[in-house]
């Protein structure tokens, strides 16, 4: 029997599985496979989990090299639940032949569509907007006004699926599109929308900056104070990619320093986000759960991908997004 283990942290409170039942019953229907849900307590995988379980679902929990030494470790593929896998040790995996695989199809849209969601969010004033009415202070409104996008700048830092979704939904709102990508050439970003600009040159140029680029040892910290320093004051920035990609106590000086006008944050160094970060006192800041592109479309189809890439390992069929071959 091939077991496979799903990561507690996607049960909703109800104990249901936040992604529904139908890409679950692509698991239930088969006599050869038998699903257990991990606690939903656990951070990270531990080599209990890996010598009983053939394959993992993985949303949240970490999966290092120490979860894979025992020699009695059975884990044949970790499917990632999303398209981030900084949290899976992927050369401890491969040293050990369990595959990795990811969803970036299911995540493309969802996650360009949550970056706009922030852009016009802020653009609009949206939150204080809300809170001038329920705080009883409708005729306050012309004090809020809100600023308009199409004699402004978008800029995009990685155009990868995401970002390059990112930029052809942008482009009817935009009146220029820079990206910053070093894997990506000129004619590449041309081709999709965008001019290829380097890192200071987005800051400089940029009314609107996007944060959508994967984190490794290039990119951890690679947003910090001589970024925010050469940004306009009236820009804000959002980050809808990994936390540590922004190095936090530069941003928090930014912001304090009134270097830039605001930020709209997805995800953040530490998750969840302590109650006593600065970040939480700034009404020019967005703050969203790592959750801000989460829907039923999205997370249906996630879990249907995620589920597949498990079940073509089993039928000896291509694995269509392996991240570490």
């Amino acid at each position: 029997m091939f077991k496979v283990g799903i990561s507690g942290d996607l049960l909703n409170s109800y104990n249901e599985p936040c992604f529904g039942m139908e890409p679950l019953n692509l698991l239930k229907a088969r006599d050869d496979i038998e699903i257990f849900w991990m606690d939903k307590s656990i951070i990270e995988l531990d080599t209990e989990m890996t010598s009983k379980f053939d394959a993992i679902l993985l949303n949240l929990p970490k999966a290092n090299a120490n979860c894979v030494s025992n020699s009695n470790c059975k884990l044949k593929i970790i499917s990632r639940f999303g398209v981030g896998f900084d949290s899976v040790d992927i050369e401890a995996m491969r040293k050990k032949n369990i595959i990795v695989t990811n969803t970036p199809n299911a995540v493309r849209r969802p996650v360009a569509v949550a970056a706009l969601t922030l852009i016009f969010a802020v653009a609009g004033r949206l939150l204080q907007k809300d809170n001038l009415v329920r705080r009883g202070k409708w005729n306050d409104r012309a004090n809020f006004m809100g600023t308009g996008l199409v004699r402004k700048t978008l800029g995009v830092i990685g155009a990868g699926s995401i970002g390059t979704e990112t930029i052809k939904l942008s482009k009817p709102f935009f009146k220029n599109i820079l990206a910053y990508d070093p894997f990506k050439s000129e004619k590449q970003l041309t081709e999709i929308g965008a001019i290829k600009v380097d890192l200071i040159e987005l800051a400089c140029k940029s009314d609107f900056v996007v944060i959508l680029c994967n984190l490794d040892s290039n990119t951890k910290g690679m947003i910090k104070s001589n970024f925010f320093s050469n940004m306009k004051k009236s820009a804000y920035i959002f980050n809808l990619s990994r936390g540590p990609v922004i190095n936090e106590s530069h941003l928090e000086n930014a912001l304090e320093e009134k270097e830039i006008a605001g930020a709209g944050l997805d995800v953040t160094e530490k998750e969840p986000l302590s109650t006593d970060s600065k970040l939480l006192k700034y009404e020019n800041v967005i703050l969203t759960p790592h959750a801000l592109c989460w829907t039923d479309e999205c997370f249906n189809d996630i879990a249907t991908e995620a589920i597949s890439s498990i079940l073509n390992y089993v039928d000896k069929k291509p694995i269509l997004n392996q991240v570490n071959k």
